[in-house]
C-alpha cells in the first residue's frame, strides 16, 4: 500500500543519514579500498544532507534524464531489441510475392498452397489473413480482432495452447472450419476463465463455432498485436477466392535448422518462375521477398523507437553535464577545505575518492527520483500508443530496465564525480593554499566545456525536433482530397442467418443510411465499404474494355468503395468530370456504372475522357461498369501515400454485400456533439450491431499521423528540457566567472570601464560559447539526420532553415542566461572588490 511504501522509503533515508559503523573488514590492499569507500559514502551523505537545494536541484536535474531514459528503454526493448517471443525466432520469416514494379504484394491462397507443398527449406509454413468477427453471448454484441490461419499456423510460431488442442490438418477444410482458438485475455473476460469451455460453442460471427482451446496468457501475435480470436482458413484450390489472383493472405514460414535466408529466398525465387510459367495471366512478375519475421514486424515503428533512444540519450548526458558543472563549481568553492586537508595528509587519491562518492551519491537520490519519472511517463505513454502497435502488452518497467537504471546512475555518479576530481588534481598545494578561491584558467577552460557541451547536445535536439515540426506541418498541408471538418463516422457491422441473402443486408444498409439522417444536426449521411485514412487496405485490379492488356494481373490496383448515394456529398470529394451517382444507380434494372478517380483515369487513358468507357474490378467474370464520373484523388491508408486511385461503385452492384460498413454524416456543427446520438441510431435497424471506431475524421487523421506526431511530442518535450539547462549551464558558467573576477572588474571599474562595457563583456562571453556550442550540435545534427529520415516527409533532413532558427533560439537563449550575471557585474563596488581576498 501506498502509505508502508512510503514509511519504508521514509526510513531507508534515515537509515543513509545516519549511516551505522559497519565491522570493518581486514585490512588488505582490496579491503582496504572497500572499507575507505563506505566510509567515503557516508561522509558524503553527511555533507550533502546540509545543502539540501543542491541536492533537490540535481535530484530534478539528473533525475529527468535518468527516468526519460529508462522509460524510452522500457518501450524500445521489447520492441525492437528483444527477439520476437516465440521458439528460434531467427527462423521465421514472412513471405511477399513481387508485383510488376518489384514491390511486395500479399498471396493467394492457390500460391500458399504451392509453396507449402513444394518448399523443401521449410518445416512448416502457414498463411493467415485479417478476421473481426462479432462475439454475441449473454444477450450483448462485441466486435473481436482476430485472424483467419491456416491450421499449420500456431506450429509454425512454435506456440501451443494452454488448456485444449491445437488446429488439426481436419480442421481446414470448408465443411469443418467452424473452430476456434481464444485469448486468455478473452477467455477470463467473456467466459469466466471456466476449463469447460473447450469443446463447448459460442456465437461467433454470426455462427455457432467450437471453442478448441485457449492459448496462454503470455502469448504475444505480433503479427495481429490484440488479437482475441483465431479460426481456421477452410480453404481449398475450388473456392472461388482462393484462386492466385485473390491476393489477401499473409504468409509465414519457420526455416529449417542450419539453412540460411539465401537458401531459402533461392529455393522461392525457383518455385515462383515455375509458377509463372504454368501461369503466365496469374502473376504480374516472377520472384518474391524473405523478410525475417522480427523485422518485419518492427518495420512502422522501429525509425521513430530508435530516434527516441538516441533523443533520450542526448537528454540524459546533457542532465549528466549540467550536475557535473554544478558538482563542479562546488567544488570550486571548497577549495580552501581540500587545501586543507591536502596540507593535512590526504592525497589526490583520497581527494578523488571522496569526490567521486559524492558523485555516486548524487546520482542516487536522483535516481530515486528518475524511478518515479518513469513510471509516471511510461503509463502516459502507453496510454497514447495505438493498440496495434506490436508487444505493446510487453511494455512495462522490469529487471532489464531497473538494470538500465542502475547502469546509469552508476555511470552518471562516476562523471559527475570525476569532473571536479580532476579539476582538483591539476591544482597544486602552494597555489590552493595561497588563494584557494581565485581560480585559475583551467577551471573556466573546463567549465567552459562542460557548457559547450551542454549546448552542442541541446542543439542536436532542437534541431531534430525542428524537423520533425516542420515535416509535420508539411505533412499536414497535404490536400485530404476532401473536407474533413464537421463529419463523424462509425464503424457498424451485423452478423446472423439473418444476413444469409444480399437482399437483407441492403435493406439494413437503407435504414441505417435513414436512421442516421434522423439525428438532429446531421446534413447528409452515406455508407461505405472503407474509410479513407483509415489503414484499410481493400483492392483491385481494374482493366478497361477498351484498353486490353496481355496479362490481366498488370491491371492497375484501386481501393473499392461500395458507397450510397450521397457518399462523395457527404465527403466533399469534388466530382471533375461527367455526374455523381443518381438514385437509379443503386437500381438492378440499370446497367451498372462506377465513378474512377482522377489519378485512375489518367493511369488508364492519359489524356483520354474516360466517360462512357467500361471498366471491371478483378476476375474478368465480373460485371462491366460504365464510368459516369471522374472524382478528385483522396488519400486511401494515410496522407503520406503516394500515388492513391479509388473506384466507386453503387453498394447494390458490387457482387458481394457488406454486412461491416463505415458510416459517415457532415454535421452543420461541431461533430462530436453528434456521436452520442449516431451510435443510438446506428443501432435503430438492428439493436444486436456492433458499433466501433466512433470518432470524427478529425480525430482519424490525427490517428494517421500518430506515430510522428508521438515522436514530435517527446523530441519537443526532450529539447525544450534541454534548451533550459544549456541556459542554465550558461547563466552558471557566467555567474561563477563573475563572483571569481570580482577583483578584475573592480579594477576595470576604477580605471573607467563603463557598465556597458562590463555588460558586453559579460554578453560577449556567453554568445562565444552558445557559437561554439552551437558550431558542434549543427554538425552533429547533419551527421545523425539519416536515424530521423524515415520518419520526416519529403525530406527535409538538411533544413537551412530549421538550423538558422534553431541557431537563433540559443542564441536568445544566451542572451537571456546572460543578463542576470551581466547586471551583477555593474554592480561590482571597485573599493569593495579590490578590499577582497
Amino acid at each position: 500500500a501506498p502509505p508502508t511504501a512510503f514509511w519504508f522509503w521514509r526510513q531507508v533515508l534515515i537509515a543513509i543519514a545516519h549511516f551505522p559503523p559497519r565491522p570493518r573488514l581486514p585490512n588488505t590492499l582490496g579491503d582496504g579500498l572497500v572499507n575507505g569507500f563506505i566510509d567515503d559514502l557516508r561522509r558524503a551523505t553527511r555533507t550533502l544532507l546540509r545543502a539540501p537545494a543542491f541536492i533537490a536541484l540535481c535530484a530534478i536535474t539528473l533525475g529527468v534524464g535518468i527516468g526519460a531514459a529508462t522509460a524510452i528503454f522500457s518501450l524500445a526493448d521489447p520492441v525492437i531489441l528483444r527477439p520476437l517471443p516465440y521458439e528460434a525466432p531467427e527462423r521465421l520469416f514472412v513471405l511477399w510475392e513481387n508485383d510488376e514494379q518489384g514491390r511486395r504484394s500479399n498471396l493467394g491462397f492457390a500460391t500458399y498452397a504451392d509453396i507449402a507443398a513444394s518448399a523443401r527449406t521449410f518445416t512448416y509454413t502457414a498463411a493467415l489473413g485479417d478476421w473481426q468477427p462479432t462475439l454475441v453471448r449473454n444477450g450483448s454484441a462485441e466486435r473481436l480482432t482476430g485472424l483467419r490461419v491456416s491450421w499449420s499456423y500456431f506450429r509454425t510460431l512454435g506456440v501451443h495452447p494452454a488448456i485444449g488442442r491445437d488446429f488439426m490438418p481436419d480442421d481446414d477444410a470448408p465443411s469443418r472450419n467452424g473452430v476456434v482458438l481464444i485469448s486468455h485475455a478473452l477467455w477470463r473476460s467473456h467466459f469466466n476463465g471456466d476449463s469447460a469451455v473447450v469443446g463447448s460453442y459460442a456465437d461467433v460471427g454470426g455462427r455457432q463455432m467450437r471453442i478448441n482451446g485457449v492459448m496462454p496468457a503470455d502469448y504475444d501475435d505480433v503479427l495481429q498485436p490484440a488479437s482475441q480470436i483465431w479460426r481456421v482458413l477452410g480453404y481449398e484450390a475450388t473456392l472461388p477466392f482462393a484462386c492466385r489472383s485473390c491476393r489477401h493472405l499473409r504468409m509465414i514460414a519457420r526455416a529449417a535448422p542450419a539453412v540460411s535466408s539465401s537458401a531459402a529466398l533461392a529455393e522461392l525465387n525457383v518455385i515462383s518462375s515455375r509458377l509463372v510459367r504454368e501461369n503466365p495471366r496469374d502473376y504480374p512478375a516472377a520472384g518474391m521477398q524473405l523478410v525475417p519475421a522480427q523485422e518485419e514486424v518492427t518495420r512502422s515503428i522501429r525509425p521513430a523507437l530508435t530516434a527516441l533512444l538516441v533523443a533520450v540519450l542526448l537528454l540524459l548526458l546533457i542532465s549528466t553535464v549540467n550536475v557535473s558543472g554544478l558538482q563542479l563549481a562546488r567544488a570550486l568553492q571548497r577549495e580552501e577545505e581540500f587545501a586543507i586537508r591536502a596540507a593535512l595528509g590526504a592525497g589526490s587519491g583520497r581527494l578523488t575518492r571522496q569526490l567521486v562518492a559524492e558523485g555516486v551519491v548524487l546520482a542516487a537520490g536522483s535516481a530515486l527520483a528518475g524511478a518515479l519519472i518513469a513510471r509516471i511517463g511510461l503509463a502516459q505513454l502507453v496510454a497514447r500508443l495505438p493498440q496495434t502497435m506490436p508487444r505493446l502488452a510487453a511494455v512495462h518497467l522490469d529487471s532489464r530496465a531497473f538494470l538500465l537504471a542502475a547502469t546509469v546512475t552508476l555511470s552518471a555518479g562516476l562523471v559527475i564525480g570525476l569532473v571536479p576530481a580532476w579539476h582538483a588534481r591539476r591544482r597544486t598545494l602552494a597555489v590552493s593554499l595561497r588563494g584557494a578561491r581565485r581560480v585559475g584558467g583551467a577551471s573556466h577552460r573546463l567549465r567552459a566545456a562542460l557548457v559547450v557541451t551542454e549546448v552542442a547536445l541541446a542543439v542536436m535536439l532542437l534541431a531534430g525536433a525542428g524537423q520533425l515540426g516542420r515535416s509535420l506541418t508539411r505533412l499536414l498541408a497535404v490536400d485530404a482530397g476532401m473536407s474533413l471538418v464537421h463529419v463523424a463516422t462509425a464503424q457498424v457491422q451485423v452478423s446472423g442467418p439473418r444476413y444469409a441473402d444480399n437482399t437483407a443486408v441492403f435493406a439494413w444498409q437503407d435504414q441505417l443510411v435513414g436512421a442516421a439522417l434522423a439525428v438532429p444536426g446531421v446534413q447528409v449521411a452515406a455508407i461505405a465499404s472503407q474509410l479513407p485514412l483509415g489503414g484499410n487496405f481493400d483492392s483491385y485490379g481494374v482493366a478497361a474494355e477498351d484498353k486490353p492488356l496481355a496479362n490481366p494481373e498488370l491491371a492497375p490496383s484501386a481501393d473499392r468503395y461500395t458507397v450510397t448515394t450521397d457518399y462523395l456529398k457527404t465527403m466533399t470529394i469534388p466530382v471533375l468530370e461527367g455526374r455523381d451517382f443518381e438514385s437509379g444507380d443503386n437500381g438492378v434494372s440499370n446497367a451498372p456504372v462506377a465513378i474512377v478517380s482522377r489519378a485512375l483515369a489518367h493511369r488508364i487513358w492519359g489524356s483520354e475522357s474516360a466517360l462512357g468507357k467500361r471498366v471491371h474490378a478483378g476476375e474478368p467474370s465480373r460485371p462491366w461498369y460504365t464510368v459516369v464520373g471522374v472524382a478528385g484523388d483522396v488519400h486511401g491508408r494515410g496522407l503520406d501515400d503516394g500515388e492513391t486511385m479509388q473506384l466507386y461503385v453503387p453498394t447494390r452492384r458490387w457482387f458481394f454485400s457488406d454486412n461491416g460498413v463505415d458510416l459517415v454524416v457532415r454535421t452543420n456543427g461541431d461533430p462530436h456533439a453528434v456521436l452520442a446520438a449516431l451510435r443510438r441510431a446506428a443501432l435503430v435497424p438492428d439493436p444486436g450491431a456492433v458499433v466501433t471506431r466512433l470518432s470524427t475524421m478529425d480525430d482519424v487523421l490525427a490517428k494517421s499521423t500518430a506515430q510522428r506526431t508521438l515522436a514530435l511530442t517527446l523530441f519537443a518535450v526532450f529539447a525544450a528540457i534541454a534548451l533550459f539547462l544549456a541556459a542554465a549551464g550558461i547563466f552558471g558558467a557566467l555567474a561563477g566567472a563573475v563572483a571569481e573576477r570580482r577583483r578584475e572588474i573592480g579594477l576595470r571599474s576604477a580605471l573607467g570601464a563603463t557598465p556597458i562595457n562590463i555588460i558586453g563583456g559579460v554578453l560577449r562571453q556567453g554568445l562565444i560559447l552558445a557559437g561554439l556550442g552551437c558550431a558542434i550540435g549543427v554538425a552533429g545534427s547533419l551527421v545523425g539526420s539519416q536515424l530521423i529520415e524515415a520518419l520526416l516527409y519529403k525530406g527535409g533532413s538538411r533544413d537551412v532553415v530549421n538550423i538558422l532558427g534553431v541557431s537563433l533560439l540559443v542564441a536568445l537563449a544566451a542572451v537571456a542566461a546572460s543578463v542576470v550575471p551581466a547586471w551583477r557585474a555593474t554592480r561590482v563596488d571597485p573599493i569593495t572588490a579590490l578590499r577582497s581576498d
